[in-house]
């Protein structure tokens, strides 16, 4: 039975922390735009699993960043100042296209450097410090209050909250591949658009943050 806690408490715990707008749900929305769900797999899978060594960093070491954070509150106004010019650049950012017989834009795609979907997954899962600081505050009120995470605890407990984390993880972020299918397949332009509803959401994201810092 007290496996079964730690797997819900795990799988929870990741369910919502994963439900927010973020990078990695961002990349998620505009490869399976541009693409298709069988291509964010591979952004799914690395990312969940980038954000396990995120989880056992917060079990080792979550009294001491905690202590780390609060001393350093330039740290919270950096992740402040990235999600509002991630919201500016969203926003204010324009698709090159030429039209067609029936008047509608057809986007020129850019030719990129290629970067494997495995990588972006692996990096956006792990380059995250807003991640980091939830799965913080998730250990300090998990030990304090419900159950104990730590490396003093059995092993087995650890990994099935670790294995409920990532199957919770994984959950999300493909509902938000299937949910970004449909609109592609109902909506004109859908990438513009997406990108101004995730613009206009990080920037609220990035105001209400900053209304706790100064008020809080």
């Amino acid at each position: 039975m007290n496996l079964v806690i730690y797997f819900l408490i795990g799988f929870t715990a990741a369910v919502l922390g994963a439900l927010p707008l973020g990078t990695t749900n961002v990349a998620v929305i505009n490869t399976t735009i541009k693409e298709d769900v069988q291509s964010v797999l591979k952004i799914i899978y690395t990312a969940a699993g980038a954000e396990l060594i995120l989880v056992v960093f917060a079990i080792l070491f979550n009294n001491d960043i905690e202590v780390f954070i609060n001393m350093n509150l330039w740290l919270q106004y950096a992740i402040v100042a990235v999600l509002l010019v991630l919201g500016v650049v969203l926003l204010s950012g324009r698709t090159d296209c030429i039209k067609d017989e029936n008047d509608e834009c057809i986007i020129i795609k850019k030719r990129r450097r290629p970067i494997s979907k495995q990588m972006l997954g692996f990096f956006l899962g792990l380059v995250n410090p807003t991640v980091l600081i939830y799965w913080i505050f998730i250990m300090a009120y998990l030990n304090k209050n419900i159950i104990d995470l730590n490396m003093g605890v059995d092993y087995q407990f650890i990994a099935t909250f670790l294995i409920g984390a990532y199957l919770g993880k994984l959950m999300v972020l493909y509902g938000y591949g299937k949910f970004s299918d449909v609109i592609k397949v109902k909506m004109k332009q859908p990438t513009t658009r997406v990108n101004r509803v995730i613009g206009v959401l990080l920037l609220c994201v990035s105001i209400l943050q900053m209304t706790k810092l100064i008020y809080l």
